[in-house]
This record gives structure tokens, C-alpha cells and sequence, in this order.
């Protein structure tokens, strides 16, 4: 999807969201469920207040970064988020941390460049007010929270990445190995 640099945020969002087939705030306005999913997958889930505080921002991150609205997008934007900076509530870090795993396993190459660029990047969880920032232009938060080029890694990189990946992964496995055990007791 193609973003004018010279729109609003608040007229980027929207198409974003129009794009994407979701109501005008993204479905926000519900306070109890929000539409969730890719294409024509959707799933509803809780519309917690941390949630409901989060995701206008990291959909502002979907049109800021061009990570695509799909299971891989989503991927890209979760190595990107955790290396830009932490989301404002500890039940979103582990709400996304999964993410990151899975996008080491199914598109390895962008997951690891999208940390690598989230690493010179800052996201808009702290110190921005959604409001404000629907009024500014795209091409200036763009420059304002993105690197200006490419980046490289670094060996730093692939240490941090590999930390990150380790605890996404053991997130996963912790309640798996929990079920063996339990049922290996009772087997």
C-alpha cells in the first residue's frame, strides 16, 4: 500500500484502515472487542485498555515503516518495535513477543533487518500524543523517528537479535514444556 509522504497522519491512517477493510478508528471505538487479522481473516479479541492504547501507535507504525498489514508485516513490526523501543505496558511486550520467533522462522532475513533498522529508529509510544500526531505530516514523523539510509549490522546486532529471539522462543516453549511435564506426571 502506497502512503503520500505529504498526507496527514490522519488521513494515512484512514486509508490504512479502509485499505484493510477495518471501521475508521481501527475499531477502538468498541470497548470490548477489536477486530484483529489480515486480508480477510478477523478475529476479534479484548479490547483491553492497554491494547486500546497501543495500537493506534503501532498502526501509525505500519504507515511510518511500510511493514505490510499481513502475518509477515506484523513479524517485521514486532522485531522493529522491540528494537526501536518498549511498548508502553508489559502485557503488549508479551502480547507481541511471540512474534518475533516466529518471524525468525518463517522470514528470517527481514525480521533480523527490520530489528537492525528499529535498532536506529525510535517508535511513538513514549512522548507522542496520538491526537498531535494526526495532524503532522507523514514524511516528517518519518524522518523524525526513522533512520535517514540503510543501515548495516553490526556484530552488537546479531548479539542483541539472538538475546531477543532466545526469550521470544522460551515464551513459547515454557507453557509447552509445562503441558509435557504434566502430562508425562500423569501418563
Amino acid at each position: 500500500m502506497e502512503i503520500d509522504p505529504d498526507a496527514s497522519l490522519k488521513e494515512a491512517v484512514a486509508q490504512f484502515y479502509s485499505h484493510h477493510g477495518f471501521p475508521v478508528d481501527g475499531g477502538m471505538s468498541d470497548k470490548r472487542w477489536s477486530p484483529v487479522g489480515c486480508r480477510d481473516l478477523k478475529v476479534y479479541l479484548p479490547n483491553f485498555e492497554w491494547r486500546r492504547r497501543a495500537l493506534p501507535l503501532h498502526d501509525i507504525h505500519h504507515v511510518l515503516t511500510g511493514y505490510p498489514f499481513r502475518p509477515t508485516g506484523e513479524f517485521e513490526m514486532a522485531a522493529w518495535e522491540f528494537a526501536a523501543g518498549r511498548y508502553p505496558n508489559p502485557l503488549s511486550t508479551l502480547f507481541c513477543l511471540p512474534l518475533v520467533s516466529m518471524g525468525t522462522c518463517i522470514v528470517p532475513k527481514r525480521s533480523f533487518s527490520a530489528f537492525v533498522r528499529g535498532r536506529h529508529s525510535r517508535t511513538l509510544y513514549q512522548g507522542y500524543s496520538y491526537p498531535q500526531l494526526l495532524e503532522r505530516r507523514v514524511a516528517e514523523v518519518r524522518a523524525e523517528i526513522l533512520p535517514s539510509g540503510s543501515v548495516s549490522p553490526t556484530p552488537r546486532h546479531y548479539f542483541e537479535y539472538l538475546i531477543l529471539v532466545a526469550c521470544s522462543a522460551s515464551m513459547i516453549a515454557l507453557p509447552l514444556l509445562a503441558i509435557a511435564f504434566a502430562l508425562s506426571e500423569i501418563l
